[in-house]
């Protein structure tokens, strides 16, 4: 055995050993020697695709191939440039491939998956279908497909293509939320409920709080929906703002079944809270002495609805707005900045992108709307994109970026509006709450609780819903609710 062969099966030994900074100095050694070699050009490809450092796996793949057609270098070329986010480009690669080897499964699902990215979804499903006759036991496949068949317009098809993925791996957790999820979006919490309870976010805020009060956790137990009418009850936040204002609707129901309740929500929202208790004993907050807290049984608050036995039949309670904003802040807000003869609008393009970016408007999309006549547009947005406020200057819009400190502050102005615009954030959320009318513009992937018919909002009655007929471009809702604004400002 020569060198330069010994040094990339060491390389080899520690790749498949998971130590990659090691695997690449033999890797680099044997490459130094043996420049050609094309099992140490595609190792190299892929261990630097593993580190994310697409463009040194390209440059080594791309010599690989110099030398030799292969079905496996055409797959990572393919998945290099999808992380790249250059989909012609994979799609090109991947059909390069499958002229050597039609029936090759990781290409028929790659460039499924680019196809899916390039916004070309018949043809995304069509080969995610002929992968799915290569592999029929991948849950992976309808588990892909569920999400084509939604953007297809195809609610169903994608409710049955979960069930198909949760039933090639039924002790999925993962797969029992996102059917929760599909069947929520067709409006049925009958069955998505229960399946509901096994999403991630529950487990993370358990954890987060029994680690905040591990006595206290200790001494208590889960509610199940048992009596608890001579119990203490320790309900705590889980996911973002929007959320927990949306629950909120359900805290009276609970505050009913038990002798005392006590809420943790997010710092930002424990004044909104104390100045809406909805049946709220006591609100935890972080400086509390563990100490001086008692509670029998703690909750996980969106699992409300599933412990309260409500369904899609009961459970849209408290439409038209179940909070009230205080009412001197409202005046002192109205007098700063609202006291004028104009239809008053709000605006507000980002919220959280830790977990989504599709639910993004670039601010100068909103341009078309300030030309509107009799109209003062005011910034609501806050934190990560305010800067972008700078785009609309020339508009006269007013930045009220600074002007809050919390939602009962963001409440309180935003109540001094005719109407609020944004995107599928908590400040929707809090209007809808407040019995506030607005408009909300929605990506062509929503989020399922806006549902199937768009034209009715089950939660808030007074928002109403424009959606994106293209990804990542809002050129059609923004003009849909223009006209909208126009007829209703005549």
């Amino acid at each position: 055995m020569d060198r330069a062969e010994e040094l990339y099966k060491q390389g080899f030994t520690q790749h498949t050993q998971g130590n990659l900074e090691e695997a690449e100095k033999f890797y680099l050694e044997s490459f130094k020697l043996a420049p050609d070699n094309l099992n140490t050009l595609f190792m190299l490809a892929n261990l630097k695709y593993q580190q994310y450092r697409f463009p040194e796996a390209e440059k080594y793949l791309k010599r690989a191939m110099q030398h030799s057609e292969n079905v496996r270098f055409y797959d990572l070329l393919t998945r290099i440039k999808i992380e790249q986010k250059q989909y012609k480009t994979a799609i090109e690669s991947a059909i390069s491939g499958l002229k050597l080897e039609p029936e090759n499964f990781e290409l028929n699902f790659n460039i499924a998956l680019a196809f899916k990215k390039y916004g070309d979804y018949e043809l995304a499903l069509k080969f995610y279908q002929r992968a799915e006759k290569l592999r029929p036991d991948m849950f992976v496949i309808p588990y892909n497909m569920s999400n084509v068949y939604f953007l297809l317009g195809k609610p169903h098809e994608s409710t049955l293509a979960m069930e198909k993925a949760l039933a090639l791996n039924p002790g999925n957790e993962e797969l029992k939320y996102f059917l929760s999820i599909s069947l929520f979006r067709e409006r049925n919490y009958h069955d998505g409920l229960k399946l509901f309870e096994s999403r991630l976010c529950k487990k993370t805020a358990a954890l987060s709080q029994s680690r905040l009060f591990p006595k206290n956790f200790a001494a208590a137990s889960e509610w199940r929906g048992e009596d608890i009418s001579d119990k203490t009850v320790f309900m705590f936040y889980e996911a973002g703002f929007g959320d927990v204002i949306q629950y909120a609707r359900y805290f009276p129901l609970l505050r009913k079944r038990c002798k005392r309740l006590l809420f943790k929500p997010q710092e930002e929202l424990v004044e909104l809270f104390r100045e809406n208790p909805l049946g709220i004993d006591e609100i935890v907050t972080y400086e509390i002495d563990p100490e001086n807290l008692h509670f029998d049984v703690f909750v996980p608050m969106l699992s409300l609805p599933y412990l309260l036995g409500l369904d899609e039949t009961n459970m849209f309670i408290s439409s038209d707005g179940y909070m009230k904003p205080n009412l001197e802040k409202k005046e002192f807000y109205k007098q700063k900045f609202f006291n004028n003869d104009k239809i008053k609008i709000g605006i507000k393009w980002q919220g959280n992108t830790a977990s989504e970016t599709d639910r993004v408007i670039n601010a100068g999309a909103f341009i078309p709307l300030l030309s509107i006549p009799g109209t003062q547009f005011y910034s609501f947005q806050t934190g990560a994109g305010a800067e972008e406020v700078e785009k609309l200057k020339p508009y006269s819009v007013i930045d009220l970026s600074k002007e809050f400190e919390n939602f009962s502050d963001t409440a309180a102005a935003l109540d001094n509006l005719d109407f609020v615009i944004c995107n599928d954030t908590s400040l929707i959320h809090l209007a809808g709450a407040i019995g506030k009318k607005g408009y909300m513009l929605l990506p062509l992937d929503y989020n399922w609780r806006w549902h199937l018919d768009l034209k009715h909002n089950d939660w808030y009655s007074g928002i109403k819903m424009f959606k994106q007929e293209k990804e990542h471009d809002w050129t059609a809702p923004v003009k849909e609710l223009y006209k909208e604004l126009c007829g209703i400002l005549s």
